[in-house]
């Protein structure tokens, strides 16, 4: 790792991410439990919706804000560069969500296939997809990040050109409108008609595609190490 990445920062985020995916899945685990849950469905909004006499989809939100925010002292830590801890971040946040869903399958044997839909966020607005989508993006995020701190450790810092950045961005809003096309009819008790893939695969091939093209003329640039 470079300098301002060290080896022992690395491992910490994923200790950390590991094992903040497991204490996630076990959350969920208990909530399954107190709401009455069963079938193929993670985490049904008509559950919490239901629950009386307390509404329970409000703390939920809370609980999703604050596990969000939980990942900022440590990806602070992890570097003194901003620019680093914003990979810390990203790192630590693909990670928990890999742990997260291997937890569930260990524990629960959920879920039953990779297309089985999932809640990924309640804020600001439903989000929903096939479990596959967001373990592409975790996995996308994990290996790009790692990619580049190898990079690092014989190079330059260099940032994405503004084309890069475009199309990264892009893509992630893509995703974001694919996650959200069927937010109302979930929030009304049912699963999703369809998920658009086609939407979800183009905004995924956008934001990856900038990625691996800022890579690619990172790896092609002259190795310069540290002194």
């Amino acid at each position: 790792m470079s300098r301002a990445f060290a080896l022992d920062a690395y491992i910490g985020l994923w200790m950390f991410g590991v094992l903040f995916g497991v204490l996630e899945a076990m959350v969920v685990i208990y909530l399954r439990a107190l709401l009455g849950v069963q079938g193929p469905e993670l985490f049904p909004l008509t559950a919490l919706l239901s629950a009386q006499p307390a509404h329970p989809l409000r703390y939920e939100v809370y609980r999703e804000l604050a596990t969000l925010l939980a990942l900022l002292p440590i990806a602070y830590l992890a570097s003194g560069r901003w620019g680093y801890r914003g990979l810390a971040y990203l790192l630590v946040f693909g990670v928990w969500d890999l742990s997260y869903y291997a937890a569930l399958k260990a524990l629960i044997n959920w879920p039953p296939s990779l297309l089985t839909y999932d809640v990924l966020f309640l804020m600001p607005t439903v989000s929903v997809a096939p479990v596959l989508c967001p373990l592409l993006v975790a996995l996308t995020l994990v290996v790009g990040v790692s990619a580049y701190l190898l990079l690092a450790a014989t190079r330059m810092p260099r940032s994405p050109s503004v084309l890069q950045w475009l199309l990264m961005a892009l893509g992630l809003v893509t995703m974001s409108i694919a996650f959200t096309a069927n937010s109302q009819h979930l929030s009304k008790g049912g699963l999703p008609p369809q998920f658009p893939w086609w939407l979800f695969l183009v905004g995924y091939g956008l934001a990856a595609g900038g990625a691996l093209a800022f890579l690619i003329e990172y790896y092609q640039t002259s190795k310069r190490r540290f002194s």
